[in-house]
């Protein structure tokens, strides 16, 4: 295993006293996913359950299932009659029969999703191999928000290390909603607040960013954040925010000083919250790929169970570590 950082080291602590089980519906066909699924076994970070389309696929690895290990053929289970019943009774008003809940259940994604529903597993982690729409699609259907009211949304953490130790960031939404409403802006901001302080570990400072800072600009997306924030005011919430500024005032104090003066986050902000997709999308692999960032995500935020999509580009650690944090999330 490559070399990790105290964030990921206290993930990994922490998952170990936890005795979750973790579904990895990719197992048949990602050899990232094994290798990360046995990692976790070997370290005691969780239980694991492969998903395989064919009683051949982990041939090459020589494993057998134990006691902490689950091997299940999506195609041939005895799972398959209880699973397909439960999905066809939570999508037969949006128009599914029982076939077609027999015919989503070869799709060991949702296979895997249904045991989570059913708690037959404790959470989720795939997208190694396939689109962060396959994950969650599921997710969204099956396992829904924590309440009717719930807007589902994904952050990231970005970790790097400097003089003073890690800095550590919580970015969102950057996964999921395309283009948010001023309520759901409201919604993905105290969800990250809340993410900030059980995954991240950082007293959450939240930005509502913008192209603008207090005013200076018009146009949808300022506006779109100032009315966020002014909502926010109406609210009860137990972290700080302000908004809509700008990223420089966000994070650097002398540019906070002459564009926001006595704002509670601006220069010290640590959780950024993006008016778009599009937006939060750039801007984390932006502090990635120049800002010599690690980036974990996406890790959804507000689903009653935790199920969470890794980047196509994941290495085996980067899985491992998705693994520890759905673990941690309740």
């Amino acid at each position: 295993m490559e070399k990790i950082s105290k964030l990921e080291a206290t993930w990994l602590k922490k998952a170990k006293e936890r005795n979750k089980t973790i579904v990895l519906p990719e197992a048949g066909f990602s050899e990232r996913i094994v290798k990360a699924g046995l990692e976790c076994l070997a370290q005691g970070i969780a239980k694991i359950i492969f998903l395989v389309s064919d009683d051949h696929d982990l041939d090459k690895y020589g494993i057998k299932a134990n006691a902490n290990l689950k091997i299940i053929n999506v195609k041939t289970s005895e799972l398959r009659d209880m699973l397909a019943s439960a999905l066809y009774e939570k999508r037969k008003e949006k128009g599914v029969t029982l076939e077609d809940a027999h015919k989503l259940i070869d799709n060991p994604v949702y296979f895997g999703t249904v045991m989570v529903d059913l708690a037959l597993a404790d959470g989720l982690v795939a997208g190694a191999e396939i689109a962060t729409a396959e994950t969650f699609k599921p997710a969204f259907q099956i396992i829904k928000g924590k309440t009717k009211e719930t807007k589902v949304s994904s952050f990231f953490v970005l970790v790097r290390n400097n003089e003073q130790g890690e800095e550590v960031y919580v970015l969102s939404d950057c996964g999921v909603n395309i283009n948010p409403t001023a309520d759901e802006i409201v919604e993905i901001a105290k969800l990250s607040a809340v993410s900030a302080r059980t995954i991240a570990g950082i007293e959450p400072k939240v930005a509502l960013l913008s192209y603008s800072t207090k005013g200076s600009a018009e146009g949808d997306d300022a506006i779109k954040m100032r009315e966020a924030k002014a909502k926010l005011d109406e609210q009860k919430v137990d972290f700080e925010y302000d908004g809509e500024m700008q990223l420089d005032c966000a994070i650097v104090p002398s540019v906070a000083q002459l564009k926001a003066p006595g704002s509670p986050v601006g220069g010290k902000a640590n959780v950024f919250v993006f008016p778009n997709l599009s937006a939060g999308n750039i801007g984390y692999k932006l502090m990635q790929r120049f800002g010599g960032f690690k980036a974990f995500g996406p890790i959804a935020q507000g689903l009653r169970c935790p199920i969470n999509d890794v980047s196509r580009g994941a290495n085996v650690n980067d899985i491992v570590q998705a693994i520890a944090i759905t673990v941690l999330q309740d």
